[in-house]
Order: C-alpha cells, then structure tokens, then sequence
C-alpha cells in the first residue's frame, strides 16, 4: 500500500532491481532449467517472502516511478523503445487489446520511454505453452493459456518466474487453489486469470426443468420427445475424459510420467457408458459439432431451436443468455448430470482448472513483460473481463464486485455459472497436475468420436482393444 514502511519498499524496489539484472542476462540466452518437483502453494514457498499476503500498491507515486524507471532501463538497453507481442484467444482478442491500450493509455501515461504492444490471436491458450517453447526469439513476451502446461514450460526452462514485486498481490488476492495452479518447484510462474477451466452444463430452462438436467437419460428422452438434442462433444479428449474418471479410471501426472490404466474393468465401465448415450446420437443427443466447432455449434444450436442443453463452459454463457433472451427464453445452468453406468446412475466428473498470463524466459523486455501481465490479471481488469467475456475470476475481490449494470445487486460469486462450477468442483480433477502436453495426443478423442459415429455400436472386445491402444500409445 502507499503508506507502507519506507523499509518494505526499499526491500521490493531491491527485489525488482535483481529481477531487472537477472532478465539482462538474458534477452536470447539458453534459460536454466529449474529442478524437477511437485506443486507447492506459493504462499508456502521458502524465500517467497509473501507468507503475510501483504499487497503492494504499485500505483502509488513511488512505486510506479521506479516501475517506469526500470521499463525505461530495458528500452534504452534495446535501442530506445520496448517491442512486446501479446498472444492470446480468438474470442478474446478484441477485449485483450482494450486492456493493452489502457495499460499504455493510463499506467504509461507518465512514461518517457516509447513501446510498442502487439496483440495477435494466431497462437490460442491451448497451443501457447508449445509454441513458446519451439519459437522462442519469435514468440509472444506475453502470453495466455491453461494451466496444464505449466510443467511443461517449466522443464524446458521457457517460463518466467513472476518477480517480487508482483509475487506479493498475485498471493495476496487470487484464491489459493489458482495460486497453487500457478506455482511449481516453489515458483509462481505466472499470473492467474480466470477460474473457469472446466465445464458444466448449460441449458434452455424454458425447454428442460432443473429436475430433467439431473441425469442424461432424462434429458436425452424430454429432449427427443420435443425433437431436440443435448450436445457434449464426445470426440474431443477434454469431455470424453469425464467419464474415465467417473469410473475410477487413474489418469495421473507424477514426476515426468503420464499414465492411465484404460485397459481395465473400470475403462471398459466408462466406454459402455459411452456407448449408451451414443446410441441416441442424432434422435436426443448429439455427440459431435461437425466442423463449426463446439462454440459455433452450441450458438447455432440455441439459436436455431435445435439444443435444449449443452456441456461447455462459461466462455460461451453470454452468448447463450443473449440467443435465449432474444427469443424469450431463459439461461441455466448447473453440474453435469449423472450417467448410467455399471447399472447405476453416477456423476459424471470433469477437468477443472485456471487460465493463466505467462511472461517468457526469452523476453528481451522480462521486467516490462511482467508489468504488462500483472496489469492483464489486476482487480479491475478480471472484473471488466467477467463483464465482457463472463470469464469467472480468480481475484477474490474482483469474485465481490458488481456485475456490468450499476442496478444490478447480484454479484459475480452469485452467477448461475458460477453456482454450477462449484457445484461441480467436487468432480472435477485439477488439470494441470493429472495431465500432460503427451496425453491429448493418445486417442481419447479420437476413440469417443468412434462412438458416436458407430452410435455406440462397438462390442466389449473391440471397446476393450482400443483402451489398450490409448494406454500403449502412453509408453
């Protein structure tokens, strides 16, 4: 805060001058790979010296002076001006380029320095990690993606531990399990985003009541009678998933090793089940969005009458809230309903994660990199975000502030989508330590897309030989 002890101000300007010297070094170097190990809150970290969970204030006029003194440092090092390229999201594209140029609009206003931010959209937050790691020099110096990609950029040493000076609020005001996503090895390597890496359900409440979205043979049947369907993509590896884990199949990440036991009783429990509803594929349930995509699928799919429900996340809850209310009808949304397996109705699990802003270890501008990254996943800009692009934040303050209309009473923690993940927390395995990069690649999606072009129509020993497949292609 502003009126801080001069000594603890001293202490985290000394701490971002070492930081600044550090990144000098680099600029295109080979990085040092840290040691290998387990996920450490980041409140816990030895040396951290956010134990306390105090905040700094870096708008105030000190801090702030010697934040732009420090930027300054870097673009007189690189001929006079800060180059930085901002990778982010197709969807969110045009709000991550708002909160760059306020950035340079209001937190630079004072800067006599010049900078230049490129925001582009050609790398998504699901290929950022790897794209990093390959382009180095010619990759983003800031960039969004998910949070199970955090060990991978780890290991190859192209991630940027966040400093100090922004250590401390990243702790203080994010939710400890977001904090404990970002962190590895007693490093906090980025910056938390948004707490809504997972999904849940969807649904026209004018079409299904909160009791027919309980289980998905119901749903199925009250969509089928009205000439509907319920949509979850089967063929990609990020839902099929769910059900492996509602059987008990293990899919674990433990050092370095991917594994998962598919070739077993409970991943054949977990394919019949698939099965099952696949059977319905196209009379009650779709399992596939052909080449739109599933969000261009879910949107066509409200908008044109044709989806009463939907497995998918918050990424598409005001699209789906505004076809709706367009045509009269009203959004909900809750956990993912049960599914018949083993003859018996289970809840169906998921992944549940965290978005998150990285900085790279190759940045040539690693101190103004991580400016710009703290300011992308500051209060304010996670609350503009959440009335934007209704991205849940991991801010805990943000989690209390208004909604987008000034009228408004409820408050984000109070969003039917919000209600739902949590709801669903309870199911839902932490993406970045149960998987790595290796996983997607091993057949999941291929193997649920199988089901529902055969509409389920595969016998136990043909079910049986490609578990095997996906669990040989670990090895």
């Amino acid at each position: 805060m502003a009126s801080k002890s001069k000594k603890s101000i001293a202490l985290l300007l000394t701490a971002m001058m070492a930081v600044a010297a550090m990144a000098g070094c680099g600029g295109g170097g080979e990085p040092t790979v840290a040691s290998k190990g387990g996920s450490t809150p980041a409140s816990k970290a030895e040396g951290s010296g956010t134990a306390s969970g105090s905040e700094v204030d870096i708008n105030s006029p000190e801090i702030k002076a010697k934040i732009l003194e420090q930027m300054k440092k870097e673009a007189d090092a690189q001929g006079g001006e800060i180059k930085l390229k901002v990778w982010c999201a197709t969807n969110d594209f045009a709000f991550e380029k708002s909160v760059v140029k306020k950035f340079q609009d209001e937190f630079l206003k004072d800067a006599s320095f010049s900078i230049k931010i490129d925001v582009r959209n050609a790398i998504g937050e699901p290929d950022a990690g790897g794209k990093i790691i390959e382009q180095k020099d010619a990759g983003a110096d800031v960039f969004n993606f998910a949070d199970d990609q955090v060990s991978m950029m780890l290991d190859a040493g192209a991630i940027a531990e966040v400093p100090q000076i922004y250590k401390s609020n990243v702790v203080a005001n994010n939710s400890p399990e977001s904090v404990t996503a970002a962190t590895l090895n007693d490093k906090l390597l980025c910056y938390p985003k948004s707490s809504d890496n997972g999904y849940f359900l969807y649904y026209d409440t004018d079409e299904l009541t909160a009791d027919d979205v309980k289980d998905f043979d119901t749903m199925i049947a009250k969509s089928k009678a009205k000439g509907k369907n319920v949509f979850m993509n089967f063929g990609d590896a990020w839902y099929a998933t769910g059900f492996f884990f509602t059987a008990g199949v293990k899919i674990e990440y433990k050092n370095d090793v991917q594994t998962a036991n598919f070739d077993t009783p409970e991943g054949l429990a977990a394919s019949k089940a698939m099965c099952h509803i696949a059977e319905s594929n196209e009379n009650g349930f779709i399992g596939s969005p052909g080449t739109v995509g599933n969000n261009g699928f879910v949107e066509q799919g409200f908008k044109d009458g044709s989806l009463t429900a939907a497995v998918i996340g918050t990424w598409e809850g005001r699209q789906i809230k505004e076809i709706l209310e367009s045509k009269g009808h009203h959004l909900g949304a809750a956990k993912l309903p049960t599914v018949l397996m083993g003859g018996e109705q289970k809840q169906l699990h998921s992944f549940g994660g965290y978005k998150m802003v990285g900085v790279s270890n190759y940045s040539k501008f690693a101190f103004s990199a991580h400016t710009l990254a703290n300011y992308l996943t500051s209060e304010e800009a996670q609350v503009a975000r959440y009335r934007e692009r209704n991205l849940l934040p991991t801010n805990t303050k943000a989690l209390d502030a208004g909604m987008a209309s000034d009228s408004d009473t409820n408050k984000i923690k109070d969003d039917v989508a919000s209600k739902a993940l949590q709801d669903q927390k309870e199911f839902a395995h932490p993406q970045g330590t149960t998987v790595s990069g290796k996983y997607w690649g091993i057949g999941v999606g291929t193997f649920g897309g199988d089901i529902v072009a055969k509409k389920g129509a595969m016998d136990d020993a043909t079910l049986q030989g490609r578990l095997k497949d996906m669990q040989d292609n670990l090895k």
